[in-house]
């Protein structure tokens, strides 16, 4: 099935990484939230995406700086709006908490191999089973390591691009990239959303059993453009309003 995914919870209109944000996503009938993790001073995965709270709360300093406790004080809605002003940074277990048997959660390690110890521990400790998570990654020896501390869960490559770089170097790279994931035995990719991402790219990833997904599209044109050709997945900040777009396309 092909999955609409809520990125970092229905963030168009909550506040982002909040349990308000994610419930929000599943209420609107997202197939699967995806997060950001870190780790807190004492060791606990928090849900958040920046290094530092100062974006996306009303504290300032490292998460890394901070404990679980002084993370979990932190008002992480009132910078979207003061309706949101109850939300807070959660971890990672209430997270998974949330998620339904019939959902999915895709989870992006933000701090390298160091959280995989916790994850793990973390993961086994959740209800959830587990082809319903989803482990990524930017940093390409961390997605290796992801592989081999969790041979039965799906582990994507994320993949970003400059937006110096030329078209014809992109295309280049994705498809090489696309390569390396094959021979390093990862499950899929999870590629930016760039116009060389076309139905092309997605089928040579078809071709090699490789799972592809997209992020971030907020354009329902896109979005359709990109179901047409046979994609897994995408990641939008507006999961209820995309699956209206769509209609039937992705029912």
């Amino acid at each position: 099935m092909q999955q609409i995914i809520a990125h970092r919870g229905a963030s168009h209109e909550a506040p982002e990484n909040t349990l308000e944000a994610f419930q929000l996503g599943l209420d609107q009938g997202a197939d699967a939230l995806e997060c950001d993790i870190h780790l807190s001073s004492d060791g606990e995965l928090m849900a958040i995406h920046d290094e530092t709270v100062d974006r996306t709360s009303n504290g300032s300093g490292a998460v890394a700086a901070l404990s679980r406790v002084e993370l979990a004080a932190l008002d992480a809605g009132s910078w979207k709006a003061p309706k949101w002003g109850g939300a807070r940074i959660p971890t990672l277990a209430e997270v998974l908490d949330l998620v339904p048997p019939d959902r999915r959660i895709l989870i992006e390690v933000k701090v390298g191999q160091t959280a995989l110890p916790r994850l793990k521990a973390v993961l086994a400790a959740s209800k959830l089973a587990r082809e319903q998570i989803v482990v990524m990654e930017f940093d390409l020896e961390t997605v290796i390591a992801a592989r081999e501390a969790f041979p039965d869960l799906e582990v994507l490559w994320l993949i970003g691009f400059p937006s110096w770089l030329p078209s014809w170097t992109r295309r280049a790279v994705l498809k090489h990239r696309i390569k390396q994931a094959v021979h390093l035995g990862f499950d899929g990719v999870n590629v930016q959303d760039i116009p060389q991402l076309d139905a092309d790219s997605i089928a040579e990833c078809g071709t090699r059993q490789l799972k592809s997904y997209c992020w971030t599209v907020d354009d329902a044109h896109r979005t359709a453009q990109l179901f047409k050709g046979g994609i897994d997945g995408v990641a939008t900040n507006r999961p209820g309003w995309t699956r209206e777009q769509l209609g039937g396309l992705v029912a």
